[in-house]
């Protein structure tokens, strides 16, 4: 595990310089006026007595019958569920998992996460305790190995996985049969670190180092493009997707979120940076729930918000 963070951290420090230099040319063209939305603080979930410290949390996701959250608190391996009103209910820790970064829970009940500590998909089922591999039927070989990250699951219960080394995003149907590949062709293109998918089928992807965000349609053309100086983009590293179809990115050097329209054209931003309650810091992911409730990861903690009316 050692030797997979600091591989890891290095990659993204090296990540981190090129998006120094290029917010320089960002920041010289970036709307001087761009509005500023509100938020109200829901909540703020970090470390206690019951939960212990978080340590690097990955990704958030919202069980909207059950009215639970559950954050994947990766470097502590393990996942962590709390009740409506964000008090915790329990930790879940195994063997067969150690480094989870990105959760999920299908309609059969169980839970799927991505192990970045072996490069696997695997199913949690909560009741017995038991981990087993979920592996694609029929998946096409890319020009490297296959290395699951962040996934997102539509109406239907498919699963749209980023494949980390070979720029596409996979998907699959819930039972794990390999469905197809979407892909972002030409120059500039450098992979993905997330994806959303509407309810309209729309599926959308972060290009972090390339700071551009990709839309495909339900077949997996590719719509449009937009991000760097012309969005304001830096270092985008998360996408999430509001009721209205506004796109909420994560912009890590700016220690913002910025909206945006269909179009790409930036309609607000939200929070500023700084370490206290309703400000970010070195946010890393986003998540909005049915009822547009915010999630945000930021270092060792998640906040949640709601957008002032």
């Amino acid at each position: 595990m050692f030797v997979f963070l600091k591989s890891f951290k290095i990659i993204y420090r090296t990540a981190l310089v090129m998006a120094v230099f290029a917010a320089i040319a960002v920041l010289s063209v970036m709307p001087a006026n761009a509005a500023k939305a509100e938020l109200i603080t829901i909540a703020v979930i970090g470390g206690d007595e019951l939960t212990g410290n978080m340590s690097e949390p990955a990704a958030v996701f919202v069980d909207e019958a059950k009215k639970r959250l559950y954050v994947a608190d990766t470097v502590n391996g393990r996942l962590i569920s709390f009740d409506k009103d964000f008090i915790f209910i329990a930790a879940l820790n195994h063997d067969n998992f150690k480094l989870p970064i990105s959760v999920g829970k299908l309609k059969s009940g169980e839970f799927f996460i991505t192990d970045a500590s072996d490069s696997t998909l695997k199913l949690i089922n909560i009741k017995d305790k038991l981990i087993t591999a979920f592996n694609i039927k029929g998946l096409k070989a890319g020009v490297e190995k296959f290395m699951p990250g962040r996934f997102a699951m539509d109406g239907s219960g498919n699963l749209y996985i980023v494949d980390k080394l070979n720029k596409r995003i996979v998907v699959a149907d819930k039972s794990g049969n390999y469905l197809r590949s979407i892909r972002a062709k030409g120059k500039g293109v450098y992979g993905f670190n997330d994806v959303r998918v509407d309810k309209k089928g729309y599926v959308y992807a972060v290009d972090t180092i390339g700071a551009s965000i990709y839309i495909f349609n339900e077949k997996g053309d590719l719509v449009s493009r937009f991000g760097g100086k012309d969005a304001g983009l830096v270092f985008p590293v998360s996408v999430a997707i509001s009721s209205k179809g506004l796109i909420y990115v994560v912009e890590r050097y700016l220690s913002q979120i910025m909206v945006y329209d269909r179009f790409g054209a930036l309609q607000f931003t939200l929070l500023s940076k700084g370490v206290t309650s309703g400000s970010i810091y070195h946010p890393s992911y986003i998540y909005i729930d049915k009822s547009d409730l915010i999630y945000t990861i930021d270092g060792a903690r998640v906040q949640v918000f709601k957008e002032k009316r």
